[in-house]
């Protein structure tokens, strides 16, 4: 792969690599939130039904809509504080985002309010005891511990896993991936 290659990958999605392994653990329909330019999201496809992708920022989303207009895929303005009306899923996807959401607890729940009895979620968030991507655009940061937690609040299975969906007991796994199911 070429140096210009990585670059723009990089550009586009900073994110690229983690989508790259969410996506041979997802199918059916999917959600994807903050799903910026669309560029991870059209990786999900390969199993899916149906994706729905939502993004608070209208210019990423008229981008994605315009550089990935994919059979299956729908791109929506959707803010996951608020709640998503579309229900039913078998995964509910966020690749870096939650560390950027004020009232994450809120927004746990209303994912849970959209999977299927036997749905998961997986998120994506770096951790916050790794020097790697800390930025002052997050309203915080979590450590696999406090995210293991955070999402036990809500789902009663849950793992803390690295990017490439392994067990891995260093507290400095980054980015760390949640996956979680089964609704307390």
């Amino acid at each position: 792969m070429s140096i210009l290659w990585n670059r723009l990958r990089y550009l586009l999605s900073p994110q690229f690599d983690i989508y790259e392994q969410v996506a041979k653990h997802v199918h059916g329909k999917i959600a994807d939130i903050g799903c910026g330019t669309g560029f991870g999201t059209h990786l999900l496809t390969n199993d899916s039904n149906a994706i729905y992708a939502y993004e608070l920022d209208n210019e990423a989303l008229k981008f994605a809509k315009r550089a990935f207009p994919l059979d299956g895929v729908t791109y929506s303005y959707g803010d996951i504080t608020k709640g998503i009306e579309e229900r039913d899923f078998d995964f509910v996807v966020m690749i870096d985002v939650i560390e950027h959401i004020e009232d994450d607890l809120k927004s746990l729940q209303n994912v849970s309010g959209m999977l299927k009895a036997d749905g998961c979620f997986i998120c994506s968030t770096p951790n916050r005891l790794s020097r790697y991507r800390m930025s002052d655009n997050h309203v915080r940061e979590y450590s696999p511990v406090e995210l293991l937690e955070f999402l036990s609040l809500v789902f009663s299975s849950v793992d803390i896993l690295n990017y490439e969906f392994k067990r891995d007991d260093s507290m400095y796994i980054n980015p760390l991936i949640g996956y979680a199911m089964e609704r307390a």
